[in-house]
């Protein structure tokens, strides 16, 4: 086999080369980007679920809280009728102290049941953050809250396809330099060659960092 040959079989094993990796790159780079637009749609329906859990663990807690107030004020009611009942002037005014203090009572009685007694403080105060929190924790065990590390990561993966897409580009200018060997004579041909394998080795070695993360 002369020089020529010789020279005809590398070139041709080069083209192969860079054909196999571009392919190679550009698989590499739609991957990331459907990934990229799967974390997108992943971040996008937590951020839906983390709004939805938000407002329903508002109007609840503050469902639960007016009940609790509902039931505080009407046995502090209760508490100060009873006291004023015992000092009544008169039958009369004992008769509507009496109604007015089973009134008091009664719907004292209707909220207590409501009453979300786990989340009182110690002195009798009720805890709504503590009844979200709750709420929020009990939520993330059964579907995704947390978005932004999905959007972080999507963000992540839609600049991993670009940069390979730019590595992609760097491997095709090599055919070109290897396309116009045809058309030149003698030491240029070794020119173009090398020339055309510096972009393929350099657009291999940037995807290469890419898929390792270093670039």
């Amino acid at each position: 086999m002369d020089a020529d040959e010789r020279f005809e079989v590398l070139l041709a094993i080069l083209v192969a080369a860079v054909a196999m990796i571009a392919g190679l790159v550009a698989w590499r780079a739609s991957v990331a980007d459907d990934a990229s637009g799967d974390a997108d749609y992943a971040g996008l329906r937590a951020a839906v679920n983390a709004e939805e859990t938000r407002t329903l663990n508002a109007v609840n807690a503050y469902q639960n809280y007016g009940a609790y107030v509902a039931f505080w004020r009407n046995w502090r009611m209760a508490g100060l009728l009873e006291g004023q009942l015992q000092q009544a002037a008169s039958e009369e005014e004992a008769a509507w102290l009496s109604e007015q203090l089973a009134d008091a009572n009664n719907l004292a009685n209707a909220a207590r049941p409501l009453v979300q007694t786990r989340f009182m403080n110690r002195d009798g105060s009720y805890n709504v953050q503590r009844e979200i929190g709750e709420g929020w924790a009990d939520a993330a065990k059964e579907k995704e809250l947390e978005y932004d590390g999905q959007f972080q990561e999507a963000d992540t993966l839609a600049s991993k396809s670009l940069r390979l897409l730019l590595a992609l580009m760097i491997l095709t200018i090599a055919p070109i330099f290897y396309s116009l060997i045809e058309s030149v004579p003698g030491k240029i041909k070794w020119i173009l060659l090398t020339a055309g394998s510096l972009f393929l080795a350099g657009g291999l070695l940037f995807a290469i960092l890419i898929e390792l993360g270093k670039v």
